[in-house]
């Protein structure tokens, strides 16, 4: 099982590849907060439907965190939706915590939690044998302002095979 901020969602629903967090991870536990930033306030974008999909097949679940202290301090430095995801995946020991910031990516880590991104599940599924245009999918993420470092990019794409065409 792995833990899913918002930003991977709401990223692979835009480009159309929100299914691959099931085919490359199976179960993704979301917090209540993610949800609501993703279904709740997200009214008309594509995330909504499919999460409140993926909740209906079973796929994936809200799970609350229990230590609502730790979660405050976090939100000191964290937006609500990865201090809960963070806090959440520690607490149920997920394999991975899906998170793009930097920031919280820097929490996780010292909190020793495994750590994904968008990029990331791209290239997994990738390696995983998924046919997939890496490439349009990263370029479509970073023409709407996913950021995503130029040697991270060309990195990708060199291990694809799908830079120069």
């Amino acid at each position: 099982m792995v833990a899913s901020n918002s930003s991977p969602i709401i990223w692979l629903s835009q480009t159309g590849h929100f299914g691959l967090l099931r085919e490359v991870f199976g179960t993704v536990a979301i917090t209540p907060e993610v949800r609501a930033e993703t279904v709740d306030r997200a009214a008309g974008y594509p995330n909504a439907a499919n999460v409140t999909a993926a909740i209906a097949a079973g796929w994936m679940k809200v799970i609350a965190p229990v230590d609502t202290g730790k979660v405050a301090v976090l939100k000191a430095q964290l937006h609500a939706g990865e201090a809960e995801t963070l806090v959440m995946g520690q607490e149920q020991r997920v394999d991975v915590v899906l998170v793009d910031d930097l920031q919280a990516r820097h929490f996780a880590t010292s909190m020793g939690l495994k750590i994904v991104g968008t990029a990331g599940t791209l290239l997994l599924a990738y390696n995983r044998g998924i046919r997939l245009d890496v490439k349009a999918a990263l370029d479509s993420m970073r023409g709407s302002g996913f950021r995503l470092g130029e040697s991270v990019y060309q990195d990708i794409l060199k291990r694809t095979g799908q830079g120069v065409r």
